[in-house]
Parts: C-alpha cells; sequence; structure tokens
C-alpha cells in the first residue's frame, strides 16, 4: 500500500474518487462505484470493528393500505384545532373532549392525552396505550405530515409542481414510499442502496444478509446486489418435506435418519453440493446452498435468547403480543440478540401490518389494526430494553424503529353512518420512531392545518389531503444518518438522488432533529 494512502482521509478519499460519479451514470453504476470505494476505504483503514461495539439495527414497520393517523394524532380539549376535528371528521371522530350534538352529545374524551413541547393539547387513538406509554417516557416521537414528494409542493404551486407519479394510488405510494424516488420508475429500495453502499465498510464479518424481512419480499430492500433474506415469524425458513425442523429426517447430533425422508435429505444435500456446467443449474443449486447455510446461521442465532436468560415468549405474552406483526417483530428481536451469529455491525430489518385501506367501517378496523400494532411495539420496545439489561455488549440506543404507511386518509369521512363509515386515501401523514436513540416525546417537522380547502390542503375539493411539509427524502435520510451515512456526502446524495431538491432536514429549520 502507498504511503499516500495511508495518510488519506476517509474523507478525502471518497471526495477525491467520486467528484464526478453523479453526473457520469445511472443510479446503479455510480452505487458500484462508490461501493468498490467504500471497500477500498475500510481496507486502507484496517477493517472495521467487531459486533457488538458499533452495531446498530434500523427497523421498518410498514402499515399497508394507508392508516388513518388523522385518527392517530387527535387535538384535543382546548387546542384551536379540536372543534374542526369534532365537526368534520363526524362519524369517524374519537370522541375529544368537544361536545358534537350527533356523536358525542356529552363532550367525552376517549383519546390517550399527550404532552408535547410548544405545542397545544392532543391525545392518541385510544387503542395506542403502550406507544403513549413510551411518548410519555421520551423514548417515541412523532414526525408530523411527512409523505412523497418530487420536490416541495404548496397549495398555490400545486397546479405547476412536478407532482408524484400516480399519486393517491397505492401501489405507487407504497412504491415510492419505499424508493423514496418520486418522479421516476422504482429501480431500487433505499435500504437496498444504503446496504449496496455500505455493507462492504460495517459489515466484514458478515456471515448472511444485511437486509433481513419478517415479511416476505419488499421493494424497500429489492434491486440493489446484496439480496434480502427472508425469515418466517419464527426463525429461519425450512425445506418442506422433511418434518418441522427437519425431525423427520435428522437425528438430534445432525445425521441423517435411516429411513426414506433421511436417505432423501441425505441425497438432496449431496446434490446441492455438486458444480453445475449450466449456468440456471448452478444459480438454483446455489440460491438452495445459501439458503441451507443462512438457516443454519438463524437457527443458532435464536438460540442465544434462552443462553442471556431471556424469555421473548413471556414478554410478548405479558403484553398481549400474538400473530402477525407481533410474531415478526419477536423474530427481529431474536435476530438482534442472536447478532453476533450473523456478524453484521448493520443490520436492516422489515415487518408490515396489512388491512389499513379502510373505505368502509373505519370505526370497527382500525382500533383492532391499531391495537394489534400497539401491543407489539410495546412487547418489542420491553425486549430491547431488557437486552440492554442481559448483554453488556448491548445498548437500548442501537436499535430505532420506524413506521411509515401508503399514505394517510381524507380528513372528511365518506359517511354518516358510524357503523359503516370510512375514509378516502389521501397524502400527508405522520410516522412514528421509537428507541433508546430517539429524542422522544416530541413532534417533528410540522403539524398541519386541519381544514378543509385550508393552507396545507390540495385544492379542488379534495375532502382534506394534507399536502406534505416534510419529504420521504427528508424523513429517510435522518434515519440514514443515524444509521452511518454522513449528511452532506456523495453516499447520501446517491441514496436519496431528490434530496437537494428539499432543504437540508439537518438544518435547524427543518425541524428534523429527531434522531
Amino acid at each position: 500500500m502507498s504511503k499516500l494512502l495511508k495518510n488519506i482521509s476517509r474523507r478525502q478519499f471518497l471526495k477525491a474518487g467520486t467528484c464526478g460519479a453523479m453526473t457520469i451514470g445511472p443510479l446503479v453504476n455510480t452505487i458500484a462505484q462508490l461501493s468498490l470505494i467504500n471497500s477500498a476505504s475500510a481496507s486502507a483503514l484496517g477493517g472495521g470493528a467487531l459486533v457488538g461495539s458499533d452495531y446498530k439495527a434500523l427497523v421498518c414497520i410498514f402499515l399497508r393500505g394507508g392508516c388513518d393517523t388523522n385518527n392517530v394524532l387527535i387535538p384535543i380539549g382546548a387546542n384551536p384545532q379540536a372543534a374542526t376535528y369534532a365537526s368534520d371528521r363526524g362519524a369517524v371522530a374519537v370522541p375529544n373532549g368537544i361536545v358534537h350534538p350527533t356523536y358525542n352529545p356529552s363532550g367525552l374524551n376517549s383519546t390517550i392525552p399527550i404532552t408535547v413541547p410548544g405545542q397545544d393539547e392532543f391525545g392518541l387513538h385510544p387503542s395506542l396505550v403502550n406507544l403513549a406509554a413510551m411518548f410519555g417516557a421520551n423514548e417515541a416521537s412523532f414526525i408530523n405530515n411527512v409523505g412523497t414528494l418530487s420536490e416541495p409542493t404548496t397549495q398555490n404551486g400545486y397546479s405547476t409542481t412536478s407532482l408524484p407519479k400516480q399519486l393517491f394510488s397505492h401501489s405507487d405510494q407504497v412504491t415510492q414510499w419505499m424508493s423514496s424516488i418520486a418522479d421516476k420508475p422504482y429501480t431500487s429500495g433505499w435500504g437496498a442502496r444504503v446496504a449496496d453502499l455500505y455493507n462492504d465498510v460495517w459489515n466484514l464479518n458478515s456471515q448472511t444478509s444485511m437486509m433481513i424481512t419478517a415479511a416476505g419480499t419488499n421493494q424497500f430492500m429489492s434491486g440493489g446486489a446484496l439480496n434480502q433474506y427472508s425469515v418466517t415469524s419464527s426463525g429461519s425458513i425450512s425445506l418442506t418435506g422433511f418434518g418441522t425442523n427437519y425431525a423427520s429426517a435428522q437425528n438430534a447430533d445432525g445425521s441423517y435418519k435411516t429411513n426414506s425422508t433421511g436417505e432423501r435429505f441425505k441425497a438432496l444435500e449431496r446434490i446441492m453440493q455438486y458444480s453445475h456446467a449450466h449456468i440456471i443449474e448452478e444459480g438454483y443449486s446455489e440460491v438452495i446452498r445459501s439458503a441451507r447455510a443462512n438457516e443454519a446461521i438463524i437457527t443458532e442465532a435464536i438460540k442465544v435468547e434462552a443462553e442471556l436468560n431471556i424469555d421473548y415468549d413471556s414478554i410478548w405474552t405479558s403484553y398481549g403480543a400474538d400473530g402477525g406483526v407481533a410474531d415478526e417483530l419477536k423474530a427481529v428481536a431474536r435476530l438482534i440478540t442472536g447478532r453476533e451469529c450473523l456478524g453484521n455491525n448493520r443490520q436492516i430489518f422489515f415487518v408490515d401490518l396489512g388491512g389499513f385501506d379502510n373505505h368502509a367501517d373505519i370505526n370497527g378496523d382500525l382500533p383492532v389494526l391499531l391495537g394489534q400494532l400497539d401491543r407489539a411495539i410495546g412487547a418489542f420496545n420491553a425486549a430491547m430494553k431488557e437486552l440492554d439489561t442481559k448483554d453488556a455488549n448491548f445498548a437500548y440506543d442501537k436499535v430505532t424503529t420506524f413506521q411509515a404507511s401508503d399514505f394517510n386518509r381524507t380528513w372528511t369521512p365518506n359517511g354518516t353512518d358510524i357503523g359503516t363509515a370510512g375514509t378516502d386515501h389521501a397524502w400527508g401523514s405522520h410516522s412514528f420512531v421509537f428507541g433508546g436513540a430517539v429524542n422522544g416525546g416530541n413532534f417533528f417537522g410540522t403539524y398541519p392545518e386541519l381544514s378543509v380547502g385550508g393552507i396545507d390542503d390540495v385544492p379542488s375539493g379534495s375532502r382534506g389531503r394534507w399536502i406534505p411539509t416534510t419529504s420521504v427524502d427528508q424523513f429517510a435520510a435522518v434515519l440514514a444518518n443515524w444509521f452511518g451515512v454522513p449528511a452532506g456526502s456523495s453516499e447520501m446524495q446517491t441514496i436519496f438522488p431528490n434530496l437537494y431538491r428539499f432543504d437540508d432536514p439537518f438544518a435547524p429549520a427543518a425541524n428534523l432533529g429527531f434522531l
């Protein structure tokens, strides 16, 4: 290695190597170049830290269908917008302490009041008991009115601004949330771009993918050179036809059973070890080999829970958290606990919960869905704090969890019957984040004016579709920066190519210092 390379700083190295990269080719080529430079930079610096001393995990919870967050954060009591909430939301309003002659004649307040510095009175949906407690303990915060944007957009400039493609469409808005790029066809998720650029820098001892999903393949982790690895809610995905965890084919010591199932499994594994001349055959075998290797690693990682004398099943039971997203987050907790087996200093996880497309019966559906979510995040948050007490190499501030959804829903309902009314596709929404690194107990971004036709509403009779005042790009950039991507770097610009169009998310004026 040359003396010059030994003395050059990483920032100087990146600046010299990538100054023209952003203009000479498509995004994928830029990522490839930066990834190679990052790898060389890591080698020049002598590699990375061991797992445990510099570990961080980013966990995405995606609420599919468009969660109505107008009923998550609710103005109450003396809040000047509380009366508007009660009158405009009508049949879908959560009682917020304001008298409504039809829907709340007694002026009942069913919300969970929260104290927000510098804000008027607010309450959370009554199903969000654990989230309210986390907010009050400064472990969770909300980012207000965040959504997909191609460029800064206002009501006055709505007709002349470049808007997100297929605005208000489920599939398109999900894609744009996960990619952060609202004005171009999908090529990759921003999680995948982070992994492509930094896996070789952060995860020198990696044994499995940096990206693990407990909710199936998703666009947040797709499109990059590094594949996402899927696990079930209980752990690794096993080959079928050989019994639970291969019990019908293998003995406890790992040897093959002498029955037909054992012989078949033995033959399959031997075939998978062969090299094949045909590229497709070899590719298929490599997928199976990789899956089996990952399966063994995941299985070993999950065993660490017992070694640390932690019982996640009991924690989840105490919160009444089971099924769906609760089980997915339990799998994530177990993999974070066994992170040494995975060998990654940085890990990205993905879970989801569906059912939020509540065009009808939102009063029946939303409380159930938010209750499932609340019990799941309560258990997961408690698990991370328990791990902090049991594992000397782990700290509660090493894991940050963020929530996203397709979009918010219309401010005014589509009916007047409490039993059947729902809300429709809208835009700007509220997202929560939680974890030990979060500047908790606060609102970030800008809370909208809750008024049909008001300054934050899409023009022309939209029924209250708030134009986002914080872009997904800005929100995600703060998360990526906490994860280790330098603010203002060429890597940040590669991951979020439209970020330059918006106010600097790290400047005080943006009010996005939630991490």
